[in-house]
């Protein structure tokens, strides 16, 4: 099976934003507004990753009947 330039695009944004999850102090932890940006800045993006690129890579692949 060949990895699609979707795959390829799907994979490189996940780990990047998993790599920006995982930094330490990116933004800082401690108060509301750290975790706010942090949300904004990682999570949400890479939830957004993760389930469209599942949407499009599943809509491509589909289960056989």
């Amino acid at each position: 099976m060949r990895v699609t330039r979707t795959e390829k695009i799907w994979l490189a944004a996940v780990c990047l934003f998993f790599v920006l999850y995982n930094l330490p102090g990116v933004p800082a932890y401690g108060n509301a507004y750290g975790l706010i940006v942090h949300a904004l800045v990682t999570v949400l993006p890479l939830w957004v990753c993760i389930y469209i690129g599942l949407f499009r890579v599943l809509r491509k692949y589909r289960l056989k009947k």
